[in-house]
């Protein structure tokens, strides 16, 4: 399969290359002989996938446990009941989210914690 890619970064001799596959980004580090071509930040690689994976997957890390009720509660906690409100305090809104997903980011720090404890 060959993609046309984001050139994110160039170190020694790999490129640290982007593309989306289903809407969903992927990052790996490719060699020379993977490019086809290249025009400034974008390239075209055969097979992207075969390259050495950047980063991690995080989605078996965690289960996401706030509900749709739990940011009700929280919107009308810091004022926002309805459209306007949300027009006009998006920071409130912002807080809100932050606030029901709090949890699970202490859940997913504790995730972290133990992988790389049992790695």
């Amino acid at each position: 399969m060959v993609k046309t890619v984001q050139i994110i970064l160039h170190k020694n001799d790999l490129h640290l290359i982007e593309w989306q596959e289903m809407g969903k980004p992927h990052r790996a580090w490719v060699t020379p002989d993977m490019i086809e071509s290249k025009s400034g930040k974008t390239a075209v690689v055969k097979n992207p996938g075969a390259g050495i994976p950047y980063g991690m997957d995080w989605t078996p890390l965690i289960t996401l446990s706030a509900t749709p009720e739990d940011f009700d509660r929280e919107l009308k906690r810091v004022g926002v009941w309805t459209i306007q409100d949300l027009r006009d305090k998006p920071n409130e809104a912002l807080s809100a989210l932050r606030s029901v997903y709090g949890i699970d980011m202490a859940v997913l720090l504790q995730a972290v914690k133990a992988l790389e404890s049992s790695g």
